[in-house]
């Protein structure tokens, strides 16, 4: 008799059968995760016939829930910004500008006065090239400060959110990955080992009440893996508080691995949301950027002036003209300020700070604070779980009742 014939399997069927159930309560926090990410766009008609990832249809919620919830728990936007250095900053700005200050006032006066430019008197021209030099360090300095100063009322996290979003599609998907990850591979192994031990059982009554009726396998396998989803997302968060029991302690499985995802979240946060780059494309660019380039208006408004140069430029071109060159220096200069700040080397030197002091502030925070990000992302999956985990059970049971009678 070959040692893979039909009479050997039947001897292996008892193991195979708590096997099943634990392969679908392995797959019910899986399949959840899964839907909840896919597809990224709605599949189907609008508004009842399709399905889209829950997460990617309520992104919105997510980024209100984490920037009001997570992040302003952690720290201020002003905080951040002393850590990113914001003499470094203008530093850094400075070097960069100094050397193209001549050419960027160059490139404005020939852009639409070029004929006016080329007749100005080379001694009002060095006049306008000294001063510019001479205010430039003032003029960053104020604009970084009167940013600075005003960021928590110009910023907010969730635009930081939003922008970060848009500039590189995925971001708040990692950030999504990063809270629930770890929980979700838990709850899988928790899930098959629930299954396998409930498969046990299963056998066991089948055997005592001498069951062979394939409703008896369907019903008892849909109900049970009906409920692990329920049970995981209480057996993920308890106990609650760490709870002494002697020499040893017990702790809620989230805690395990808490510590690693906070190195991994402060990482991300502070290379992609909270980097130098975000924070002034944000402002420059984001929702609320009229008040930021009002500010940078007024700083550089004073480069122009200089009573010989507004004489001059009003004589030349009068008071329209005037302003004209005013909004396009300010402009280019705004374009100028910004290119240095998205330096790859600048940004990464700078996020490592921001990263160092996020990592602690996570730290620091109760564990209460990450179950709440945990209940925001596994209660609106508790019917996708539920229904899903009741269709795999009832697959399993059917397939139990084929192993062992067919």
């Amino acid at each position: 008799m070959s040692a893979l014939s039909p009479e050997n399997l039947i001897g292996y069927v008892p193991v195979i059968l708590p096997l099943v159930l634990a392969v679908a309560g392995w797959c019910v926090p899986n399949l959840a995760r899964f839907l909840a990410l896919w597809p990224r766009f709605f599949v189907g008609v609008r508004p009842m016939f399709g399905w889209q990832g829950y997460f990617h249809a309520n992104s919105p919620l997510y980024v209100d829930h984490w920037s009001k919830e997570l992040l302003e728990k952690v720290s201020g936007l002003p905080q951040i910004f002393e850590y990113l250095g914001p003499e470094k900053i203008i530093t850094h700005q400075l070097a960069n500008l100094r050397p193209q200050i001549d050419g960027i006032i160059d490139d404005v006066m020939n852009e639409d006065n070029a004929v006016m430019w080329e007749n100005l008197p080379v001694l009002v021209k060095n006049r306008f090239y000294l001063r510019a030099h001479r205010l430039l360090p003032r003029i960053i300095d104020d604009i970084i400060e009167e940013l600075g100063d005003g960021l928590s009322r110009m910023l907010s996290y969730q635009r930081l959110l939003e922008y970060a979003e848009k500039q590189n599609p995925g971001t708040l998907r990692r950030i999504y990955d990063l809270l629930s990850a770890h929980t979700f591979n838990s709850m899988a192994r928790f899930c098959a080992i629930m299954g396998f031990v409930a498969g046990c059982i299963q056998l066991l009554i089948a055997i005592l009440l001498q069951s062979s009726s394939i409703e008896y396998w369907v019903i008892s396998s849909a109900f049970v893996v009906f409920y692990f989803f329920w049970i995981c997302q209480h057996w993920i968060q308890y106990p609650y508080k760490p709870i002494k029991l002697g020499r040893w302690q017990v702790r809620s499985p989230y805690t395990r691995f808490r510590t690693e995802q906070d190195q991994a979240l402060a990482e991300l946060l502070a290379q992609s949301v909270l980097s130098i780059q975000n924070i002034f494309n944000t402002l420059l660019n984001g929702s609320g950027s009229r008040r930021t380039h009002t500010i940078i208006r007024k700083r550089v408004a004073i480069l122009v002036e200089d009573i010989n140069v507004r004489t001059f430029v009003q004589l030349t071109m009068g008071p329209i003209g005037y302003l004209e060159l005013k909004n396009t220096l300010t402009d280019k200069l705004t374009e100028s300020i910004i290119e240095p700040l998205e330096e790859e080397h600048f940004n990464r030197e700078r996020s490592t700070l921001v990263q160092h002091h996020l990592k602690q502030r996570l730290a620091a925070l109760p564990d209460a604070v990450f179950f709440a990000q945990l209940k925001r992302i596994l209660e609106p999956l508790s019917i996708i779980g539920g229904v899903g985990g009741f269709l795999l059970g009832a697959s399993a049971g059917v397939l139990q009742w084929l192993l062992l009678y067919f």
